[in-house]
């Protein structure tokens, strides 16, 4: 099969021949309807946190191509599915209880094992999902940001009508943005350094967009735009910046970083205090957000729109690997292998 590989951050990813992986048992092969790149990617490719060889991926949909041994009735080859992005063991406490994410043996796809830059991906029939006919493969493989997002949000224990302060409009800015205004948000700003990602925002539904050219302060400009303070701060960077956050945060603030860098930060203990400023980390999902999710998106009332700038093939991702690395105005670029 046709697959893309890293080499190491000093090269550029390289479109290789594979042999198709084969379902061990409980295991599922997809044939890739559709892959987004993830900024997790591209971290990991800078900070060299994938062996060589290795392929990304775990943002995906596809059609069941191939059952592993014991994987029962409920799955049948030709069937469409979307999948958490991991192998757990199914046997830890953790899986017992349902808390897949939690895994004490998990394996991330596309970082510690093989994932969707590919023509076939294996994932676990217990931690897939099946798709609806109404939705795209596009759409499917958008379930896994939409499921970062939300858990994002949710992290941020907002008040009913609360007011939220996102930095960063990349897609998961995006994705947090959408669950906001799904729940009932009042004010919901976005800030970034990027008119065409504002712009997109304010299709989305953002109530105010600040542009961090103009503005340093993004909870100044959020205050003057509003007339009042953000109750919570969403950090969706993956950049290191919480010691300003916390330095412009108003007292009492809730600072939730979602932005997951991959490069040592550091905060002021005392300032942060001084403020009483809760800081939370967000990372992950269940996979009831997963049926939650595709609940939603088949029935019309979460909407995927915006989200996708680009499609690629597989033969094109390098090219567009090498450009997310730098400086650009997209928020998915989605690979659809076939």
């Amino acid at each position: 099969m046709k697959a893309v590989a890293y080499n190491g951050n000093d090269k550029p990813l390289s479109v290789e021949d594979l042999p198709i992986p084969e379902p061990g048992p409980g295991q599922l092969l997809l044939k890739v309807g559709a892959c987004g790149i993830c900024g997790s990617d591209l971290h990991a490719y800078q900070a060299t946190l994938a062996p060589e060889g290795n392929v990304f991926g775990h943002e995906f949909s596809g059609e069941v191509a191939a059952l592993g041994e014991g994987v029962g009735e409920d799955w049948q080859v030709g069937d469409r599915a979307t999948a958490l992005g991991a192998i757990v063991c199914g046997q830890c406490e953790k899986c017992a209880q349902g808390l897949l994410e939690q895994c004490q043996q998990i394996e991330l796809i596309g970082f510690s094992r093989h994932g969707a830059y590919a023509e076939y991906v294996i994932t676990q029939a217990l931690a897939s999902a099946k798709l609806p006919d109404n939705l795209s493969y596009a759409e499917a493989a958008l379930v896994e940001p939409l499921a970062v997002g939300l858990a994002a949000y949710r992290d941020c224990l907002l008040p009913l009508g609360g007011n939220v302060l996102i930095i960063g409009a990349g897609i998961i800015g995006m994705t947090v943005l959408k669950w906001a205004r799904f729940f009932g948000a009042e004010h919901v700003a976005i800030s970034d350094l990027d008119s065409t990602r504002l712009e997109r925002a304010a299709l989305v539904g953002a109530t105010t967009t600040i542009d961090a050219n103009d503005h340093a302060d993004a909870v100044q400009a959020f205050r003057d735009s509003t007339g009042t303070d953000p109750d919570v701060i969403v950090e969706c960077v993956g950049r290191p910046m919480l010691q300003h956050l916390v330095d412009t945060a108003p007292h009492g603030a809730h600072i939730v970083s979602v932005g997951a860098a991959m490069e040592p930060d550091s905060i002021a203990p005392w300032t942060a205090a001084e403020k009483k400023i809760r800081l939370t980390f967000s990372f992950g999902y269940s996979p009831e957000d997963f049926q939650f999710i595709i609940r939603l998106l088949s029935c019309g009332r979460m909407s995927a729109d915006h989200l996708i700038t680009q499609s690629i093939s597989l033969d094109e991702v390098p090219e567009a690997f090498a450009g997310l690395l730098q400086a650009n105005s997209h928020c998915k670029v989605m690979i659809e292998p076939h």
